[in-house]
C-alpha cells in the first residue's frame, strides 16, 4: 500500500510502544477492500519477548495456521489504530469501523496467550 497503512516498521513501533504481550499465535490486519476482494496483503503481527514481530504476507482468501484472529477495518480505522495505538480498537469495534474475526476457539486463544487481548477489546464469547 502506498499510503503506509500496512507498513511493518510503523506497526512494530506502535505495538512495541503499546507493550503487546508475547503470544503463541498471530493477529492479521486487513483492509475491508482486500477482505472483500479475497486478494491483497495482510499484515500479520505477534508479540514476542523481544517485542512485536510484524510481517506482510500475500492474501488469497485464506490464512496461515499461525493466524488466530483477524482485524478487518476501513482505511480511516487502520490509520487511527496506527496513530493512536491498540486502545482505539474497542471504540472502533463499537462504531462498526473495525470487525474482529476469531479464527480459533476461545480455549485455543487462551492457550495461545491472546485471551487478554480479546477481553481488552470488549470482545466476548458466550459461555454455556
Amino acid at each position: 500500500m502506498s499510503d503506509g497503512l500496512l507498513d511493518c516498521a510503523a506497526w512494530k513501533a506502535m505495538l512495541d510502544r503499546d507493550g503487546v504481550p508475547a503470544a503463541d499465535a498471530s493477529i492479521g490486519v486487513l483492509t475491508k477492500e482486500d477482505f472483500a476482494a479475497r486478494h491483497g496483503r495482510v499484515l500479520v503481527w505477534r508479540g514476542t519477548f523481544e517485542g512485536a514481530n510484524v510481517t506482510l504476507r500475500s492474501y488469497r482468501g485464506d490464512f496461515d495456521a499461525d493466524v488466530a484472529m483477524l482485524l478487518v477495518a476501513d482505511r480511516d480505522a487502520l490509520a487511527a489504530v496506527l496513530a493512536d495505538g491498540l486502545a482505539q480498537v474497542a471504540p472502533l469495534v463499537r462504531r462498526g469501523k473495525l470487525h474482529p474475526y476469531m479464527l480459533r476457539t476461545l480455549e485455543d486463544l487462551e492457550d495461545a496467550g491472546l485471551s487478554d487481548f480479546v477481553e481488552d477489546f470488549g470482545l466476548v464469547f458466550p459461555r454455556h
